[in-house]
């Protein structure tokens, strides 16, 4: 009974993320109060402390669209010791994830859910790279202009003018859906109309696709 549920959870969970991803890319609607409270919804909510199990889900497949990003990014990376920020850190997957391709780096991993920051700093107190958990909202980022070297996002709304206002120059972001790998290539184009990156790039990997922003 449990894997039926996990796989009926997982199946739930593609087409959530690939229905509601494509209009988050989308500034006036990922700006609005309501896109954001859904948002919060489903994350504190409606999966919460579920969430480990939405993961456990994907069978190992839930990383690939986040590693093949982190390792294009670690190939243009010049600092050896960069300041990694994980916007929307949820259980933090994705910040003990970029550990293992930096560990010099110090990380900053934040959420606006105060149980989402709780489950990160759990879930990494075996990592000896530096990470800071912090409770704080995408839309508004408690970091000075251009302090960060690598912004990271997954499954999160993409607020792409805050996350290039604390990118430093030549600083990148990636940006990652686990589940909506059909709709790669209209994120890559969408991201390209925001005009403020001279370079985008990303593809379908596995399930899910990630973009690389520069």
């Amino acid at each position: 009974m449990g894997k039926l549920l996990n796989r009926l959870s997982h199946f739930l969970t593609q087409i959530l993320f690939s229905i509601i991803t494509p209009p988050l890319l989308m500034p006036m609607v990922a700006k609005l109060s309501i896109t954001r409270l859904f948002i919060s919804f489903c994350f504190g909510r409606l999966y919460g402390n579920r969430y480990q199990d939405i993961i456990d889900s994907f069978h190992g497949r839930y990383g690939l669209a986040m590693a093949e990003g982190l390792a294009e990014a670690k190939k243009m990376i010049s600092d050896k010791t960069p300041i990694i920020l994980d916007c929307g850190s949820g259980t933090g997957f994705v910040t003990k994830q970029a550990t293992k391709q930096f560990p010099n780096a110090t990380f900053i991993s934040f959420d606006i859910l105060h149980g989402m920051v709780m489950q990160a700093r759990n879930n990494c107190n075996d990592v000896t790279t530096d990470v800071f958990h912090v409770q704080a909202d995408t839309f508004a980022i408690p970091l000075t202009d251009q302090s960060v070297d690598l912004l990271l996002a997954q499954n999160t709304i993409p607020w792409f003018a805050e996350f290039s206002r604390v990118r430093r120059p030549g600083g990148m972001i990636v940006y990652v859906d686990t589940s909506a790998g059909w709709i790669a290539e209209l994120a890559k184009r969408l991201v390209v109309k925001y005009k403020l990156f001279e370079t985008v790039m990303g593809e379908q990997v596995d399930l899910g696709f990630y973009i690389l922003a520069r």
